[in-house]
């Protein structure tokens, strides 16, 4: 199957304070931002459906963004229409029956989101950041995984499972100057299970190997750390 969306992208304007200074007025308005986007891809089956790939290619346009942007040190947070951004890339799916019970999944994302226009204030003035990228966006993301069901020969009634995945980030940045970078980095998680029924166990992890990383910062120095290796054990019972 082949396909084409367009679609039209909206977000509210509303007001927001212009200063903490009691002489300036409390208030002042900003505007709607509106996105166009295109994409363009392919799905696809193979093998009575034993491989599926799908593809697409996206861009986006976003004009009169709204940056909020923290002035100290009144600690107020101004949201203006100062900015147009574009935002281009890839998204692939790959999924494969591999043999009967273990099936493969991998996903691939590839992001060039920068500002073709970006004014905020610095030191009492205005600066264009033109051409920095966009915060919390990642220029790729990728995930594998493998999972295996199985009955062991012991009936339908009992079912063993597992699943090992690996996620990576490429570099993203938190501030709008670009200054506050996180590179890339590897994420481990899996879990290994048993149910009967309506019962199930299951040994899980997240972040098996402890990697430390930046979950999202801000550029006055605010950092929250993405949760370190995380080890469970889950019993469930359906009713």
């Amino acid at each position: 199957m082949l396909f084409f969306t367009y679609s039209r992208g909206f977000r509210a304007g509303g007001l927001t304070p212009l200063s903490a200074d009691p002489s300036q007025p409390p208030l002042i308005e900003f505007k709607p931002e509106f996105s166009n986007n295109f994409e363009i891809g392919a799905k696809n089956a193979f093998f009575e459906n034993k491989l599926l790939l799908n593809a697409t290619l996206f861009y986006t346009e976003v004009t009169d963004v709204q940056v909020p942007t923290l002035v100290m040190p009144d600690g107020v947070i101004i949201t203006r229409n100062t900015g147009r951004l574009t935002s281009k890339g890839l998204e692939v799916e790959l999924q494969a029956l591999l043999v009967p019970g273990l099936e493969a999944k991998y996903d691939l994302g590839v992001t060039n989101a920068s500002y073709g226009s970006l004014l905020v204030a610095q030191d009492g003035g205005e600066v264009n950041l033109q051409g920095n990228k966009q915060i919390y966006t990642p220029e790729m993301t990728s995930m594998l995984s493998l999972q295996y069901r199985s009955h062991l020969g012991l009936g339908k009634d009992w079912e063993f499972f597992a699943r090992a995945e690996w996620k990576y980030l490429g570099e993203q940045y938190f501030d709008l100057a670009n200054s506050f970078r996180q590179g890339p980095y590897s994420l481990y998680n899996g879990n290994l299970g048993l149910s009967y029924n309506d019962i199930q166990l299951m040994i899980w992890g997240r972040n098996i190997f402890d990697k430390q990383y930046i979950s999202y910062g801000y550029n006055f120095g605010a950092v929250h750390l993405g949760n370190p290796a995380t080890m469970g054990v889950t019993l469930s019972l359906d009713i």
